[in-house]
Formats: C-alpha cells, sequence, structure tokens
C-alpha cells in the first residue's frame, strides 16, 4: 500500500509577483509525481491554500489540479467506517480514483460556524476533510486508519490533542496528522508551542506533522514523526536554501518505509548573510552587487525560472552614513531580468545606534521618574546636535509640556542669536 504526503502547498502564496505560478506549479509536479510514483492515497496536513478567502482565481487553479487523482482508475481503496466523522459531509466522488485525505491549516482556519476552503473541497467531493475524527478505509494492503487533527491555536493545541485522545484502532495501520508547531520543530522561532513530543498519543504506526516549512525527520515513541516541510519557499530563510522541496512517499504492509522525494521544476535559492564594520554606502552597493553576480555564475539545478536571491546585511554603516541611502530596491531592479532579489536591510546599524539603545536600556535600568528621563534624553539628543552646555535643558523642557511654544521658540533663537555673535566677534579678531 503506497501513499504520498504532500504538505503546505499554499497556493495562491505570492500573488501578483513573478512567483505568482510557483505554488501552483510545484504543487502540480508532486500530485502528478506522486501517481506515477503509484500513490493510492493522498494525505495532505493543512494550508491547501494561502488565505481563507481565496481569489476565485486561485479556486479553479487548484480544483483543476485537486480533481487529477479522482479521474484516475480505481486503487482498490474503499471507505470502511469513520470514527466521529459525519458521512453525510462526504461526497462519494471522494472515492473515485485516488482519495485525498487533509486537514485545514492555520492559513485556512476560520472562527467555529464558517466554513473553510479544505471544508468547501470536501463538499465538492475532492477530499475528505478531517477535525478530530478519522477515516478507516480498506485497501489492499489491508486496513488503513487516518487520524487527524486540523490546526487549532498553538496555546489549545496540548489541551485539544488530550481531550480528542484518539486511540489507534486494531488490525490496521494507524496514522496521525496535525498541523501545529511541535516542541522545537516550530514555523517561527515567535511560535510558543504547548504540544510536545512526549504529548502526542501512543501507539500509531506514523506521525506526520504540517505547518513546518522545510522538511525534516524525527520519532515519536519510537515510530516515524514526518515534517514534509511546504512545497514552496515562502520564508526564504537560509534553511530552505539548504534544503530541497518535496514530499514523502510512504508504503506499508511488509514492514514500513518513507522516502522524501526532491521536486524537479523548484526556482533556485541562494541566500547569504553579510556582515559589514563601519561600510559606507557606496561600498555597500558595491560589495551586495558583487555577491549577486557571484550568485549568478554558479550551476543551475532549473535554468527555466530565474532564481531567488535572499541576502541579509548585518553590522555598521561608517560616520555619517543613513540606512535610508541604501536603495534596496534599485539593485533588486538592476538584476531583475537575472534573478529575483530580496535584500533584508532591518539588521544594519546606523552610526551611534549602539550607543542609544545601551543609553536608554541604563535610562530604563535606574527607573527614574518619567520627567527626569525625558529631560535627560533631551541633553542626550542635544549633545547629540552639539549644542553648547549652556543651553537650559530643564528650562526648555517645561516650556514645552506647558504648551508655551513661542516662550521656548525664543529661548532658542536668543541663544543661537549669542551665539552668533560671539563667533562674528571672534572673527573679527
Amino acid at each position: 500500500m503506497k501513499m504520498a504526503v504532500i504538505s503546505d502547498p499554499h497556493l495562491g502564496a505570492k500573488w501578483g509577483t513573478a512567483r505568482e505560478q510557483d505554488s501552483f506549479d510545484q504543487f502540480c509536479e508532486a500530485v502528478g509525481r506522486a501517481l506515477q510514483l503509484g500513490a493510492q492515497v493522498i494525505l495532505i496536513p493543512g494550508d491547501i491554500f494561502d488565505a481563507r478567502i481565496p481569489r476565485p482565481e486561485v479556486w479553479a487553479r487548484a480544483m483543476r489540479i485537486l480533481a487529477v487523482p479522482c479521474a484516475q482508475e480505481q486503487t482498490g481503496v474503499e471507505l470502511d467506517r469513520s470514527i466521529d466523522k459525519n458521512m453525510e459531509d462526504v461526497s462519494p466522488v471522494a472515492f473515485r480514483g485516488v482519495p485525498i485525505v487533509a486537514l485545514h491549516g492555520n492559513h485556512e482556519r476560520r472562527i467555529r460556524g464558517l466554513v473553510n476552503p479544505v471544508e468547501t473541497l470536501e463538499a465538492a467531493g475532492l477530499l475528505v476533510h478531517l477535525h478530530h475524527n478519522a477515516l478507516i478505509l480498506k485497501t489492499p494492503g489491508g486496513k488503513l486508519a487516518i487520524h487527524g487533527m486540523s490546526n487549532v491555536p498553538e496555546r489549545n493545541a496540548k489541551d485539544a490533542i488530550a481531550i480528542w485522545n484518539p486511540k489507534p484502532v486494531d488490525g490496521a495501520t494507524n496514522i496521525l496528522m496535525l498541523h501545529q508547531a511541535v516542541g522545537q520543530y516550530v514555523y517561527s522561532s515567535e511560535e510558543q508551542p504547548t504540544l510536545d513530543l512526549a504529548d502526542l498519543p501512543r501507539g500509531f504506526d506514523f506521525y506526520i506533522c504540517g505547518h513546518m516549512h522545510y522538511h525534516s525527520e524525527a520519532a515519536a515513541h519510537g515510530r516515524p514523526l514526518l515534517f514534509p516541510g511546504s512545497t514552496i519557499r515562502t520564508q526564504l530563510l537560509e534553511i530552505e536554501a539548504q534544503l530541497a522541496k518535496g514530499f514523502y512517499m510512504l508504503e506499508v504492509g511488509d514492514g514500513a518505509r518513507y522516502e522524501f522525494v526532491e521536486l524537479r521544476n523548484v526556482r533556485d535559492f541562494y541566500y547569504q548573510e553579510l556582515t559589514f564594520d563601519g561600510i559606507s554606502v557606496p561600498q555597500l552597493n558595491e560589495a551586495v552587487k558583487a555577491k549577486i553576480r557571484e550568485f549568478l555564475e554558479r550551476p543551475r539545478r532549473n535554468a527555466a525560472k530565474l532564481p531567488l536571491v535572499r541576502l541579509r546585511l548585518l553590522g555598521t554603516l561608517a560616520k555619517d552614513a543613513s540606512r535610508n541611502d541604501f536603495d534596496e530596491d534599485s539593485i533588486a531592479e538592476e538584476f531583475s531580468d537575472r534573478a529575483l532579489v530580496s535584500i533584508g536591510k532591518e539588521d544594519l546599524v546606523a552610526p551611534g545606534l549602539e550607543e542609544k539603545v545601551k543609553f536608554l536600556r541604563e535610562l530604563r535600568e535606574r527607573r527614574l521618574p518619567v520627567e527626569e528621563m525625558a529631560i535627560q534624553l533631551l541633553e542626550e539628543n542635544l549633545r547629540d546636535m552639539s549644542y553648547p552646555q549652556t543651553f537650559e535643558v530643564r528650562m526648555l523642557y517645561h516650556l514645552l509640556i506647558e504648551d508655551r511654544m513661542d516662550e521656548a521658540r525664543q529661548k532658542v533663537l536668543d541663544i543661537v542669536t549669542d551665539l552668533t555673535n560671539t563667533e562674528l566677534r571672534v572673527g573679527k579678531r
């Protein structure tokens, strides 16, 4: 018995950009390759779509791809029964050809009572949707039980799976599908998962988890835990440049085997972090362009599509340089006929910024009254602007907070006039 596990296609991602077609191309290839390799069931652990309410153009392309397995010859897979699944929601068309069993992910999750996109696909007969329930299928290789929990908010995940408490079906190969962060396996470092590997219910032959966008393999209770990753690059992280995109083929019956199948039509992706120390903007421009040229000289695996280039800039700029003076958009435009360039400059520090951050941190740690903190901030900013120590900061502060703007303006003008007259007298001498 062969199954394909294709996760996180994110159909419709990058809509309106040069990458608009990528999600469809790569999902279409994954489905086609899975069928060529003899898949009798296709499992999709969430995020078929990139949006909760896909645009009609996305629906049309998605349904064309998902209709292909339905049009295949019968593979001998039949519905035996369900657990906590209302079979009135399932069209009989769903078990023609190669059936698809899917979860909804966090991108598709809607509030209780509203139909999500995966449930809509179920109503059309293109797949069967699972959430806190299971299907038991009769296959040529024996019974197959697919248990699924679609995405829930991370704060609720541990409680949700404990309340559901799925049990393996005797005499069947049991697969548990999720779309959650689990332990250290997260989509983003900002996530705070409540679900850990030890919290997964015991006794299943395979554990499959969507949501994380790079493929990985682990174990839960001594059995394989597979993270297929997304079929499209969405985050442009370094690990997505290192690991291939693809899907898993599972074979059960006489033992259990799995293999990761790499997609062929994925764009080449080059990632680099560049660290600088006191670099000028002209030097930065040239360094960035040189790195892009270096990438473009490398051998290509997919010459049919423009490669992706992601540069993350770190370190410091030269004195008197501004991060805003570096125009990353113009560089991307310069190479637009050869690559899709993305440059992140958020971590490039402007001169003096580190000292300002340290100064603010010290102010906070000293727990000064708000008024005193404001006065010291004003003094610090005036020092940066080379104003003389004779400037009466506290007097000016109180004029400003009392909204006596004219008086404050006049005080500043008086000081500037005195300084100007002094400079003129010195010059005449």
